[in-house]
C-alpha cells in the first residue's frame, strides 16, 4: 500500500477521482513459482485504488466496451495517472511496460453484479457488521452461504466465510477443529 500521509480518510475524501493519492501495488507473478520459466523476462503488477461510484454513474446505462468516447478517454487519463503512481514507487520498471489494461467501478459492476461496483461485495462500513443476516445460513432449507460477503473483504475474509460455512453445515466449530490438529511449532 502506498499513501502521501497516516490520513487516510482525508486522502480519500478530498481525493480527485481521476487521480488517486493512494493505491495497492502487487506481483502476482511473484507468487507463481513457475512464472519465470513460462514467461522469461516478464511480470505481472497489479495497481488497484479506491475511486468513488459517483464519477462513473453517468455511464451506468451503457453496455461494456461500448461506452464512448468520454468513457474511453476518462480511462486514459485514470491509467495515465495509476502508472506515474506505479513509477513513482517502483521507478525499475519505467518505460518497461508493455500492456496495461484498466477496470472501473463499471467493470466490476458488469462482472460481479455489485451495484455500485463495489470491489469487494458489500459496502465495508459500520452498519454492515451491524446485520443480523450477515453469515452462512440462509432461511432456505439446505441453502448455506460462503465467500467474502458471509465474513468480510479480501481472501482472509473468503477463507473466514468458508470455514463458517462449513461450520453450519457441520454443527460445529471447524475453525476451533483445524486449530486442534496444527502443530504447535512454539513447543518443538
Amino acid at each position: 500500500w502506498i499513501h502521501p500521509d497516516e490520513h487516510h480518510e482525508r486522502t480519500l475524501s478530498a481525493a480527485d477521482p481521476w487521480a488517486p493519492r493512494s493505491a495497492y501495488i502487487s506481483f502476482p507473478s511473484a507468487k507463481d513459482p513457475d512464472f519465470t520459466r513460462r514467461c522469461p523476462g516478464k511480470a505481472t503488477i497489479e495497481v488497484a485504488a479506491f475511486v468513488p461510484w459517483k464519477p462513473f454513474a453517468h455511464w451506468q446505462d451503457t453496455r461494456w466496451r461500448k461506452r464512448g468516447g468520454e468513457y474511453d478517454a476518462a480511462k486514459a487519463r485514470l491509467s495515465a495517472h495509476l502508472l506515474t503512481l506505479l513509477e513513482t514507487h517502483v521507478p525499475a520498471i519505467r518505460g518497461r511496460v508493455a500492456l496495461h489494461e484498466l477496470s472501473t467501478p463499471l467493470s466490476t459492476r458488469h462482472f460481479a453484479g455489485h451495484p455500485h461496483g463495489e470491489i469487494y461485495g458489500l459496502a465495508h462500513d459500520p452498519a454492515r457488521f451491524r446485520r443480523a443476516w450477515l453469515g452462512p445460513r440462509t432461511p432456505v432449507r439446505g441453502l448455506f452461504l460462503t465467500g467474502a460477503d458471509v465474513a468480510t473483504a479480501g481472501v482472509a475474509g473468503a477463507l473466514m466465510g468458508g470455514v463458517m460455512c462449513a461450520s453450519a453445515i457441520l454443527r460445529r466449530n471447524v475453525q476451533k477443529a483445524v486449530g486442534r490438529t496444527v502443530p504447535n511449532r512454539s513447543a518443538a
